[in-house]
């Protein structure tokens, strides 16, 4: 498990992205590609993280 702050934007549409203890709000909307005009409600949210080095049968 791992929280994710998750961006709801003017348009509907949702972005999240993992929070890093380094990264600002600054850092998570541009890496995003959003600006602070585009942001309707931002919430965190504790999400599974796929474990890649599973092996599936």
């Amino acid at each position: 498990m791992a929280w994710f702050h998750e961006y709801t934007l003017r348009d509907g549409r949702k972005k999240s992205i993992k929070i890093e203890e380094w990264r600002t709000f600054r850092n998570e909307m541009k890496e995003l590609g959003i600006t602070e005009r585009d942001i309707f409600q931002v919430q965190m949210i504790e999400k599974d993280i796929p474990n890649k080095n599973k092996r599936y049968r």
